[in-house]
């Protein structure tokens, strides 16, 4: 099985290259972006797996993402990151269809904790129109055959 694909939408350089170091050592492929287009074009590639995605970006945030999300169909599962960590952004990340809610600094138990957490959600529930689900269809096949 191919590693995840997961989308760093992060405009600070600092943050970015913190989760990027905690998803290498989770075995995670990162992808970056730096704005809300480059999450688009991500999104419409239909590369993305997972998205850790600021609560602010240039051109918006985690809000916009989250309907880029649903507007594409992809069911990619959006992960929040807010510095602020605030209960009430929490609550409406949530609300809004995030898979959860991360605060830096980016620990790798807590980033692996989210991670199978998807593999599980994800691969269980054989979600369409992700790559989680092809990944999950390739698995099933080598399970049967052997």
């Amino acid at each position: 099985m191919s590693r995840l694909q997961v989308l760093i939408a992060c405009s600070d350089s600092e943050q970015r290259a913190a989760l990027m170091n905690v998803l290498a050592l989770c075995d995670l492929q990162p992808m970056i972006a730096a704005n809300l287009s480059e999450v688009r074009r991500a999104l419409e590639r239909g590369s993305v797996d997972l998205a850790f995605c600021e609560d602010r970006l240039p051109g918006g945030g985690f809000r916009e993402a989250l309907r880029m999300i649903k507007a594409t169909g992809s069911n990619v599962p959006l992960v929040v990151s807010s510095p602020l960590g605030e209960l009430d952004q929490y609550l409406e990340a949530m609300q809004l269809g995030a898979f959860d809610f991360v605060a830096p600094p980016y620990r790798r138990a807590e980033v692996e904790s989210i991670v199978n957490s998807v593999r599980q959600d994800y691969l269980s529930k054989g979600t369409e129109g992700t790559r989680l689900n092809v990944q999950a269809e390739a698995v099933s096949r080598n399970e049967a055959a052997a």
